[in-house]
């Protein structure tokens, strides 16, 4: 564990002059994190410093950073979601990406657009990448990240199959808004064991499992994905999801108009999201 981390539970927010600002919400706030006292952290994202000063956060909670040049996301990594799939576990992470303005915040609503159906949750580990690098070898991968956070990979499964899909997941899964992240970044020296990961939908679990299920970790997908790829600064890497999906439960019960969709992980915190729907036209 790093000696004296620059936060444990990083967030970004408004003050209550609606100055937008980095905190450290540690762990004893993170199921009533809105109207909290955070310690107020100076700097950038990339390099922040504790003070001793204090602020209010008034109402609302930001996306944890500012932008991202990628999400880099990884299918099929745990072993009961492969079981539920009725898929053979692959031999290396299976790779796909979301474009940066399906970045969105912890409570943000989710704008569903026209066309796209059968509307499906995932809640994954994200991982934010601290500096550029390339061919990292899986024992320095971690000095690379400066955090990890919750993340929702929604998905349009109607696009995502055939015959609409041709085998690509991307379109499915990259309207704006469609990566949710938050509600805090926990530092890396703090996780140190598995995390709980849950999702429910208006209240009803439907996803509740430990990242001891992830097929790879951390530092073999980091060392996987900047094979002979330079990975940017700011990259967030969603590292899959576990079993619990709508597409694979009895009936199928997709996302509708007005569901209230919550990703919660352990020592993180829980995103809460609305989804509202485009009206058919």
């Amino acid at each position: 564990m790093a000696v004296n981390p620059p936060f444990r539970n990083l967030i970004r927010f408004l003050d209550e002059s609606l100055i937008e600002r980095y905190g450290d919400a540690g762990d004893s706030s993170l199921d009533d994190i809105i109207g909290s006292q955070v310690e107020i952290l100076h700097g950038e994202i990339f390099d922040l410093a504790r003070s001793r000063e204090k602020a209010l956060i008034l109402s609302q909670l930001l996306p944890p950073i500012t932008s991202t040049p990628l999400f880099i996301c990884i299918g099929l990594n745990y072993r009961d979601h492969a079981k539920e799939a009725e898929l053979e576990i692959p031999p290396n992470p299976v790779v796909f990406t979301k474009p940066p303005d399906a970045l969105t915040g912890p409570n943000s609503q989710i704008i569903v657009p026209r066309g796209a159906k059968m509307m499906d949750y995932e809640a994954e580990l994200c991982v934010i990448i601290s500096r550029t690098g390339k061919n990292i070898p899986e024992d320095k991968a971690l000095s690379y990240v400066l955090g990890f956070t919750a993340g929702n990979d929604l998905s349009s499964r109607y696009w995502q199959r055939a015959p609409r899909s041709g085998g690509q997941y991307c379109f499915a899964k990259s309207f704006d808004g469609f990566a949710p992240l938050g509600p805090t970044i926990l530092h890396p020296s703090l996780a140190t064991g598995a995390l709980r990961i849950q999702t429910r939908v208006n209240g009803e679990v439907r996803q509740n499992a430990s990242t001891d299920d992830m097929i790879f970790t951390v530092k073999q997908i980091i060392a996987h994905v900047s094979r002979g790829t330079t990975l940017r600064r700011g990259t967030v890497i969603m590292t899959g999801t576990p079993a619990g999906i709508a597409g694979k439960m009895p009936g199928q019960p997709w996302l509708k108009h007005g569901d209230v969709v919550e990703v919660e992980i352990s020592q993180i915190g829980c995103l809460k999201n609305k989804l509202v729907f485009e009206t058919e036209s």
